[in-house]
């Protein structure tokens, strides 16, 4: 009966405390867990008339130690001690060595599971850490492997590292490395300017549900983006040969990691007065010798210390980037080789027929026209001077076209003698008036050996369509009509601009 009492005062109590935990801080749910183990106690000597009551106040000692620690232990002893001589009349000192013994052994039993608990959770830390991070390499490897566009390289370097399902840094920047003309430029950043931006950016992030590819492509495709940070981050160019933190770490090859706002350094001082910039961290961008760049790193929202462990975490997707901006490179440079003429480094033919079929696309409801033109007697100037003078001419010759064009881009050779320009929302008109300049531009320019030509100096021929005469509204269409307009133009006499009115000439 009086065990059957005990227990359901015990259980009374319990559900009571239970119940005033939920609604109170963690502060007052110590104290209701001291109180109510006073409670079990009391009634425990109340029901057995306090016979081994000097055992039962152990319990008082525990919750002492676990609620307050080694306070909370010291000071149950002494209320138990206390309890004990109230009962007994007796001040037993043994009693109070025992009770300190053994609230020395529930210390170091309580402190060697909280030590295992803590390197349990530790471990899981870090296990979550590098499972993340895995997966970030991952998928930022199958990016960087899937483009060789350097612009979504770049986004998704910056992303990979700074999003919320990236390695969660704030902000990141990538500048590049040009030694050969003495300077390191911004290139690129994504990331708040301030706090208040930050969390807004982050909110949104939160609300759309955004993953670490959703982010890239967003980024990608929308321009507003980081517009404040890119603008300020464009502007910044730094001599590449000087002494400052850049430098430094391309010559290491090493991680820097520095405060911006307590240093001399002319690069650290730009970045905090332009960026905010305090605890940040630079990496360089080489690949076997050759630098390519830095990506810097920064907590600028939450300011979040860059631990040893955080940095060793950025390193693979700096290496990674590395390799990937070294193999874009490559392929921008192999590609400017396909689509360049080597001898007068204006487009070629296979670059005119793409950006020929991209503006027939684009230039849908718009005007269009082509000039093609045709250097005049260009056999006899080579059997006469020879091919290494001729070669020299067409170089010479397509400086001048360079010169008199809207846009050089537009201008190609377009094979042995024959140049063309591609004129968007230009009609023959006006575009007869370009091929004029260049005709004058040609007869103002001395050539070597240019006398031994008919007439004493060399000429060109021009053929000029537009696409709203065509039958055909096809790219053929608009280079043969423009052929048939330099044919009549060769046949007039040479050096002369025809232009194709929708009839045969």
């Amino acid at each position: 009966m009086i065990y059957g009492i005990w227990i359901g005062g015990i259980v009374v109590i319990t559900f009571v405390i239970n119940l005033l935990r939920l609604m109170t801080t963690p502060s007052l749910n110590r104290w209701l867990l001291v109180g109510a183990s006073s409670l079990v106690v009391i009634w425990h000597g109340m029901l057995f008339d306090f016979y081994d009551f000097h055992w039962s106040v152990l319990l008082l000692i525990v919750t002492g130690l676990v609620c307050f620690q080694v306070k909370g232990m010291l000071t149950a002893i002494v209320v138990s001690w206390l309890l004990v001589y109230s009962q007994s009349g007796t001040l037993s000192f043994p009693l109070l060595l025992s009770y300190v013994f053994f609230g020395l052994g529930a210390a170091l039993l309580f402190g060697y599971i909280q030590q295992l608990k803590r390197e349990r959770s530790e471990r899981l830390r870090m296990l979550t850490a590098s499972s993340r991070q895995l997966n970030v390499f991952r998928e930022v490897s199958f990016t960087m492997q899937d483009t060789l566009d350097l612009d979504r390289l770049l986004q998704t370097i910056l992303t990979s590292v700074t999003a919320g399902h990236g390695l969660g840094f704030n902000r990141s920047i990538i500048f590049f490395a040009d030694p050969e003309k003495d300077s390191i430029y911004g290139v690129m950043g994504t990331g708040p300017m301030n706090p208040e931006e930050g969390y807004q950016i982050w909110e949104e992030i939160t609300r759309q549900h955004y993953d670490l590819q959703d982010l890239i492509d967003e980024k990608e495709t929308d321009a507003t983006h980081d517009e404040q940070l890119n603008e300020r981050v464009r502007k910044m160019t730094i001599p590449f040969n000087d002494e400052h933190a850049f430098r430094r770490t391309l010559d290491s090859g090493r991680p820097l990691h520095v405060y911006a706002s307590i240093t001399d350094d002319p690069v650290l001082r730009l970045l905090h007065t332009e960026l905010q910039m305090d605890e940040c961290t630079i990496f360089p961008l080489h690949h076997q010798g050759i630098p390519y760049g830095l990506l810097v790193i920064d907590n600028v929202v939450n300011k979040k210390p860059i631990t040893p462990q955080k940095i060793d975490g950025v390193r693979p997707i700096a290496e990674q980037a590395s390799l990937a901006l070294h193999q874009t490179t490559l392929y921008q440079r192999i590609e400017t080789l396909a689509l360049r003429d080597g001898l007068t480094r204006l487009k070629n033919h296979r670059s005119f027929e793409q950006d020929l079929d991209v503006l027939f696309r684009e230039c849908e409801d718009e005007e269009l026209s082509l000039i093609v033109m045709d250097i005049d007697h260009f056999k006899q100037y080579n059997d006469t001077n020879g091919h290494l003078a001729g070669n020299e001419l067409l170089t010479r010759l397509a400086s001048v076209i360079r010169r008199s064009v809207p846009d050089e881009q537009m201008a190609y050779r377009f094979g042995g003698e024959e140049f063309v320009v591609l004129l968007p929302r230009f009609d023959e008109v006006e575009a007869s008036h370009v091929a004029e300049r260049i005709r004058t531009a040609v007869l103002q320019t001395r050539f070597t050996h240019g006398e031994t030509q008919p007439g004493g100096q060399l000429t060109l021929s021009f053929g000029v369509a537009s696409k709203h005469t065509l039958l055909h509204q096809t790219g053929e269409q608009l280079i043969e009509c423009a052929d048939q307009a330099l044919y009549a133009a060769k046949s007039r006499g040479k050096n002369q601009v025809c232009r194709w009115e929708g009839v045969p000439l």
